[in-house]
C-alpha cells in the first residue's frame, strides 16, 4: 500500500512540473496543445506497440483474449454510471460540461498510471504487457465510444474507419498483423531481443518514446491545472464525479472481479485498472477536439488527489475478497 502512495505521488511531482511551468509562463499556452500532438502520435503509440511486440506471441494474444474483453466491460460500468448519473447532476449544465461528465465516468486512467504502478509490482514488465494488451479494448472504446461521448459526434459507418486511424489504434492493431506475419515464419519475442537490431528498435520505442508517454501526459495536465481558477476544483459537482469514477464504478467492478474466474495477475491487473483516477488523455482531447478544459482538468486533479488513499484501499479490498 505504501509502495502504490508513493507511485502515485510521483505522478503528482510530474504533474507540478507542468503547473510550475504554466505559472512561471515558461511556455505559451500553444505549446501544450503541441505536446498534446506529440503525446498522442508519437509517444504513446510506441510504448503501446513495443509493449506488445516485446512480450506476445500470437498464441499468447489469444490466450489472453479476456485482457481486451474485460477492459472493455471496465468501461461499459462506468459509461452505465455516468448515463444514469449525469441526469440526476448536470442536467442544467452546458453540453460541453454535461458530456466531459460522462466521459470521466466512462473512461478513466486505464493506461498511463496502471502502467507505473503494475511496473513497480512483482508483475513487472510482464505487467505492462498485460495493462498494454487490455488498451486493445479500451483504446477501441475511447476512440469510438468515448470520442462519441466527449465531442458530441455521431459515430456513422462511414466515418468510423477514420475514427480508427488515430495512432494509438493504429499501433495496437499494427502490433497485432505484426504478430501475425512473425508466427507465419516461426519468430517470437525471444527471437526479436536476440537480434540486435529489432532488440535495440524494440527498446528505443519502448523506452525512449514510449516512456516519454508518462512524464508528457503529466506535465501536459499540469500545464492546464496551473491555468485553473480555484475556485473551480472543489465545487459540488467536481465531488459527484470524484466520488462516482474513485468510489462508486470500482466498487461496482471490484465486486463482480470476485465471482469471476480469473487468475490472480489478471484480477490485479483489472483492479489496479478500475481503480485508476480521470483520464489525463481527456486534457489533450480537450485540447486538440474541443471540449470543457476546466472541468476535466479540475476532474482529473481531484481524482488523482482521492487515488491517494482509494487506490492502496481498493487493491487491499480486492486482495481480501479473492
Amino acid at each position: 500500500m505504501f509502495q502504490t502512495a508513493i507511485q502515485i505521488l510521483a505522478i503528482f511531482s510530474m504533474i507540478g512540473v507542468g503547473v510550475l511551468a504554466a505559472r512561471r509562463k515558461w511556455f505559451s499556452e500553444d505549446f501544450s496543445t503541441q505536446l498534446s500532438k506529440l503525446l498522442l502520435r508519437v509517444f504513446y503509440p510506441s510504448l503501446l506497440f513495443s509493449a506488445i511486440l516485446r512480450k506476445y506471441t500470437l498464441s499468447g494474444l489469444a490466450e489472453n483474449w479476456i485482457l481486451p474483453v474485460g477492459a472493455v466491460g471496465i468501461v461499459a460500468v462506468g459509461w452505465s454510471v455516468g448515463w444514469v448519473a449525469k441526469r440526476f447532476f448536470v442536467r442544467h449544465f452546458r453540453a460541453p460540461t454535461r458530456r466531459a461528465f460522462h466521459f470521466a465516468c466512462a473512461m478513466n486512467n486505464y493506461s498511463f498510471l496502471p502502467i507505473m504502478i503494475v511496473a513497480g509490482t512483482p508483475l513487472g514488465e510482464a505487467g505492462v504487457a498485460m495493462v498494454a494488451l487490455t488498451t486493445i479494448g479500451s483504446d477501441t472504446l475511447m476512440w469510438t465510444l468515448g470520442f462519441r461521448t466527449f465531442t458530441g459526434r455521431r459515430i456513422h459507418l462511414a466515418s468510423l474507419p477514420q475514427l480508427l486511424m488515430r495512432p494509438p489504434i493504429m499501433a495496437l492493431f499494427s502490433a497485432i498483423v505484426a504478430l501475425v506475419a512473425l508466427h507465419m515464419v516461426g519468430v517470437g519475442p525471444e527471437h526479436l531481443m536476440a537480434f540486435q537490431p529489432t532488440r535495440v528498435t524494440l527498446d528505443t520505442l519502448y523506452t525512449y518514446l514510449g516512456g516519454a508517454t508518462i512524464p508528457t501526459s503529466a506535465i501536459v495536465c499540469g500545464m492546464r491545472l496551473g491555468l485553473l481558477n480555484a475556485k473551480g476544483l472543489f465545487t459540488p459537482l467536481q465531488m459527484a464525479v470524484t466520488a462516482l469514477r474513485m468510489v462508486v464504478i470500482p466498487a461496482i467492478v471490484i465486486a463482480v472481479l470476485s465471482l469471476l474466474p480469473l487468475t490472480p495477475d489478471q484480477r490485479t491487473v483489472f483492479g489496479i485498472i478500475a481503480l485508476m483516477p480521470g483520464a489525463m488523455v481527456g486534457v489533450s482531447m480537450a485540447e486538440v477536439y474541443g471540449g470543457d478544459i476546466p472541468f476535466i482538468s479540475a476532474m482529473i486533479l481531484n481524482t488523482h488527489l482521492a487515488c491517494i488513499l482509494t487506490v492502496p484501499l481498493g487493491l487491499w479490498a480486492l486482495s481480501a475478497l479473492a
